[in-house]
């Protein structure tokens, strides 16, 4: 079944959001406490029928992933002047992104602060707070941009995807 970059990115999601799901309820079912002879009814399922499909899913998950790391490494996004696989310009956004966390962080540093009980202290910031404030306004523009990119790849390009319709046909 063909499905685009971003269907399969959400099947990915819905996986390992199953996968989770089973972890969990092997872990409800795997025992049960009744009083000392006294006789009880055993869950619906089985310890090994959940981690048979627990194993099932995992497999898919792994397929899966490979199929979308494949697609990711045979597109491309223009940034920065190049064409760069779309792998790297997601790893790009992570890491612009977190540029953005530190530098919001600094920006927000006061230039001058005063603090203390008799003796008065100052804290003075070692740099220009306000630059920090506009490099990461720039950064986040930058970072949308070619997050918009990405999206596009991802909302365009179809691959083929065996185990889509185990969970996509309806």
């Amino acid at each position: 079944m063909k499905i685009t970059l971003a269907q399969s990115i959400n099947l990915l999601s819905f996986l390992k959001k199953r996968s989770y799901e089973l972890e969990t309820e092997l872990f409800e079912i795997h025992t049960i406490t009744v009083p000392k002879g006294e006789t009880y009814i055993p869950p619906e399922r089985t310890v090994e029928q959940v981690l048979e499909e627990l194993a099932e899913i995992q497999k898919d998950v792994l397929e899966l992933q490979e199929l979308i790391h494949k697609t990711n490494m045979q597109y491309t996004v223009e940034w920065d002047g190049q064409n760069i696989p779309l792998i790297r310009a997601i790893e790009t956004a992570k890491v612009l992104r977190n540029q953005i966390h530190l530098y919001k962080r600094l920006g927000e540093t006061k230039q001058r602060e005063y603090y203390g009980g008799n003796v008065v202290m100052e804290m003075v910031a070692l740099f220009n707070p306000g630059e920090y404030k506009k490099a990461a306004e720039k950064l986040s523009r930058q970072v949308e941009l070619l997050s918009s990119r990405i999206d596009k790849v991802n909302y365009t390009v179809e691959m083929e995807v065996p185990l889509a319709d185990k969970y996509l046909d309806a």
